[in-house]
């Protein structure tokens, strides 16, 4: 049963939310399917262990690790994609979740709950990144384990306004892309012991036609798009993100993806103002 939290993104945001439900179907979860992997093996999930996934839109890391762990709960500001979460999760015979209607920057939940939160290629869209670590310190428990797996941006500037253009042209429910050290001075800034920061720039290719199809972009945004992918693009951005034309007239490019594990540590978080 969802139980719905008062405070939630603005309608624009919820409606993109819903329209890309519909989009995320298996072709894209395998390539999402990396990150999984990788949070997973950092987890280092128990029997005994609760997880909250932040963010977990149609519950692909939530049946992750439900299996691994004694419950999970996931949170999502759609509707429609947690939905989909309680259907597959019926689905597979799991009876160990529990989806809810829920902003992760307050969060309908308990202090100290938790002895996993993770968040997997979400936090882009997050209006406040700070608020939102503020609210998995407090629902961890004494020691517990944050993870976060989401694409990051390069430390180049150009390269990062252009990803910046793309990102928000292509879906308006997305906020922004953050540096490595920017994560790890938010994470510092919240309470959080740094154990694990990982930054990937290997190639797992995309390609234009899907990425677009995906965030359910109309003809109007894919024509705008397209040339700021050819004639619109800085070199550097061209070499961080390894775009490259096909012969059948597509793109097939590679977001680079940050990976982390921080420790709630003890003691009072230095919250930022």
């Amino acid at each position: 049963m969802a139980h719905k939290n008062p405070w939630l993104p603005t309608r624009s945001a919820k409606e993109q939310f819903n329209r890309q439900a519909t989009h995320y179907d298996a072709r894209w979860n395998s390539w999402s399917a990396e990150t999984l992997a990788a949070l997973v093996r950092l987890a280092e999930l128990q029997p005994h262990h609760t997880v909250l996934d932040a963010a977990t839109g149609t519950g692909f890391t939530a049946l992750a690790v439900a299996p691994s762990v004694q419950y999970v709960v996931g949170v999502d500001v759609s509707e429609a994609m947690l939905e989909q979460a309680a259907r597959q999760a019926h689905e597979r015979g799991l009876t160990n979740l529990e989806f809810l209607l829920a902003s992760v920057e307050q969060l309908p939940l308990p202090n100290d709950r938790f002895d996993r939160v993770t968040c997997r290629l979400a936090a882009h869209h997050f209006p406040s990144v700070p608020t939102f670590l503020q609210e998995a310190y407090r629902v961890l428990k004494r020691q517990g384990i944050l993870l976060i797996a989401d694409t990051v941006a390069p430390a180049d500037t150009a390269a990062a306004e252009w990803f910046q253009q793309v990102e928000t042209l292509r879906d308006p429910s997305h906020v922004r892309n953050y540096t490595e050290a920017e994560w790890r001075q938010m994470l510092h800034q919240a309470g959080f012991y740094m154990e694990v920061c990982e930054v990937k720039t290997e190639a797992i290719p995309l390609r234009f036609s899907e990425w677009v199809h995906k965030a359910g972009c109309s003809a109007d945004q894919i024509a705008q798009l397209r040339p700021l992918f050819e004639s619109g693009l800085p070199h550097r951005a061209k070499q961080c993100f390894a775009i490259t034309a096909t012969p059948e007239g597509d793109i097939t490019f590679a977001w680079p993806r940050v990976l982390l594990r921080a420790q709630k540590r003890n003691g009072a978080p230095i919250f930022s103002s």
